[in-house]
């Protein structure tokens, strides 16, 4: 049975679980004995530094990072989630 019934909740449990999860694993890329199982495997991005408009300034950055803790967040979210 279920703990969480509503689909967005389920949904937000989920992605919470992999945003923690990659965290966890960044962290992890900071320990030298597990900095090789926790390297990112997907790591790609792009940034533009700076858009100018006559009245309006503005940049965007867009980054994606996955590593092992974002599989094992995966994994935990959708068990937390059933």
């Amino acid at each position: 049975m279920s703990l969480f019934k509503s689909s967005p909740l389920r949904w937000g449990i989920i992605f919470l679980c992999l945003l923690l999860g990659t965290w966890c694993g960044m962290f992890f890329q900071h320990i030298a004995a597990t900095s090789l199982l926790f390297a990112n495997f997907v790591d790609t991005g792009f940034n533009i530094k700076e858009i100018d408009l006559a009245m309006l300034k503005f940049g965007l950055l867009f980054s994606l990072k996955l590593n092992l803790g974002t599989i094992i967040g995966g994994v935990v979210g959708l068990w937390i989630a059933r």
